[in-house]
């Protein structure tokens, strides 16, 4: 028997890796000190190794015929951290965390140096790693009395467990496995959503619409959205300017097209990612400062949006009634912008210790180490970031205006569009359609920041076809008009995508396969 000293507390992980690196038998266990699993079952744990041929074997206290003892608040907050875990994380076991595991050494080995956790997680990402490589596990129940004695803390670890659960599914889930299959399923979302709105419209009524509108006009409106594209590279160049990085317009626009264009066709602004994985790789910007200025522009985008929209719904009201749920949205999405903003003043502060309130708080609800101490730091940077822009009135005022001018060309595009219909001046007077162009796309713009379908598709058309509706536009030719203006829009932006992939030597496949590179 070999005793192993450690002066400093090592967390279960980190313990548990040291004392298996110095064992030397071909099966490899571990039991809690507390004896809470029955010693009967040891047997039972070691042959299913040694004899059935399993790369691992753990005893369950969530089966079925399982015989627990234990509290109810522990027992709840265990069932918790587990169902989370087979949903989240595609686990087929019923317990992560029970202290009585066996492992065949190769295998263990084989899989220990990609388990980044090093406390009470540890268990857990084995177990899933191990599941996800092919790796034969074997559960079976247990009976099992809480011993008593314990160092969990309950909040602290359940905390800590939630937020690696996160880490761990966005390693493995978010933009690896099985995006196609996600994609495949929000475009099928999508399709049903404008399936929706032309059967309630009327679908050869659309088709007549769409049929009889001018050509030259939807000509004209590409010719003015492209307009927009320069402004937004300008805008987001200067954000990373102030930032500390300085670089090429054309460079920028690109990285906007690019991901821009994985927001059309992939769901949940995975492009978003993909603009601070392509400006990491491509110029060395770290991920951090990639997020960071994308919620920057963001954050202005609504404020633009927002600002455009109240305006837009007070001249209309001047004029003719609104929908009740208008006025509330806009007063909502101020409230928002608000709230973030007195977030980010009170986030970037400094108590006496030189900490900020999103390190206080990290720190304080997660044990303490090198991973805590690194995420707190990302935090703090994040927050610094989007402060250093919003805090400061010059770089405010041009982000700002910068935002307007990209948004009212959209909103010129969509009126261009709106325009290509004939009879569409007849509904309403011209600044009355003006007003409710403008309050359009201020809407379906906020309905795009819920992404349940790639590029919006589906919610945009729908929320258009709504507020054209206040002008007195039919629904047929408002659903058109919404169908058309975002195939515009969403047709530039991968034309263009495409284009600045092959430019830039980056595949397809790059945008979405982002491998959690460390921060530099």
């Amino acid at each position: 028997m070999v005793h192993l000293h450690s002066d400093e507390r090592q967390g279960r992980g980190r313990a548990l890796n040291r004392a298996f690196t110095a064992a030397s038998g071909r099966i490899l266990c571990y039991i809690d000190v507390d004896l809470a699993t029955d010693m009967g079952h040891l047997e039972e744990l070691i042959e299913a190794i040694r004899s059935e041929g399993y790369d691992f074997s753990t005893g369950s206290r969530m089966m079925p015929s399982s015989d627990v003892k234990r509290s109810m608040k522990r027992g709840l907050a265990s069932k918790g951290f587990n169902f989370l875990t087979r949903t989240m994380l595609g686990s087929k076991l019923y317990d992560h965390q029970c202290g009585f595991k066996a492992f065949k050494r190769e295998s263990l080995f084989e899989l220990m140096d990609s388990v980044e956790d090093e406390h009470w997680f540890w268990d857990t990402e084995l177990l899933v790693r191990a599941q996800r490589s092919g790796y034969k596990v074997k559960e079976f129940p247990v009976k099992w009395q809480h011993g008593g004695a314990t160092k969990v803390d309950l909040v602290k670890d359940v905390i800590g467990m939630g937020s690696q659960i996160v880490r761990l599914w966005w390693q493995l889930s978010s933009l690896h496995t099985g995006r196609w299959q996600k994609g495949i399923l929000t475009f099928i979302l999508a399709i049903l959503l404008l399936f929706l709105i032309f059967t309630l419209v009327g679908v050869e009524d659309v088709w007549q619409a769409a049929a009889s509108a001018s050509p030259q006009m939807f000509g004209l409106a590409v010719l003015i959205y492209l307009f927009s594209w320069p402004i937004r590279g300008i805008r987001y160049q200067h954000i990373l300017k102030r930032l500390g990085y300085n670089h090429g317009l054309n460079f920028i626009t690109g990285s906007i097209f690019m991901s821009q264009s994985a927001n059309v066709i992939l769901p949940a602004r995975i492009g978003d990612v993909s603009r601070a994985y392509i400006l990491k790789t491509k110029k060395d910007v770290p991920l951090t400062t990639g997020m960071s200025s994308l919620a920057v522009e963001r954050l202005f985008d609504i404020i633009a949006i927002t600002v455009i929209g109240v305006l837009a719904v007070l001249v209309v009201m001047a004029e003719r009634a609104v929908d009740d749920w208008v006025m509330p949205l806009m007063i909502s999405s101020t409230a928002v912008i608000i709230l973030f903003f007195v977030a980010i003043f009170f986030m970037a502060s400094r108590g006496r210790n030189g900490l900020s309130p999103v390190e206080r708080i990290i720190l304080k609800v997660s044990k303490p180490g090198d991973y805590t101490d690194r995420i707190a730091g990302i935090a703090r940077k994040f927050v610094d970031e989007i402060y250093t822009i919003s805090s400061s009135p010059r770089d405010f005022i041009i982000v700002f205006f910068s935002s307007l001018m990209v948004w009212t060309v959209d909103i010129l595009t969509c009126y261009t569009v709106l325009n290509a219909f004939a009879f569409v001046h007849d509904a309403a007077s011209p600044t009355t359609l003006t007003a409710v162009v403008f309050m359009a796309v201020a809407v379906g713009n906020l309905a795009k920041m819920v992404p349940i379908t790639p590029g919006a598709i589906g919610t945009y058309e729908g929320a258009l076809t709504v507020v054209f509706k206040i002008a007195g536009i039919a629904g047929y030719v408002g659903a058109a008009a919404a169908v058309i203006d975002h195939i515009i829009k969403n047709s530039v932006t991968l034309v263009f995508g495409a284009l600045y992939l092959a430019h830039f030597n980056i595949k397809w496949h790059e945008l979405v396969d982002i491998k959690g590179k460390n921060e530099k």
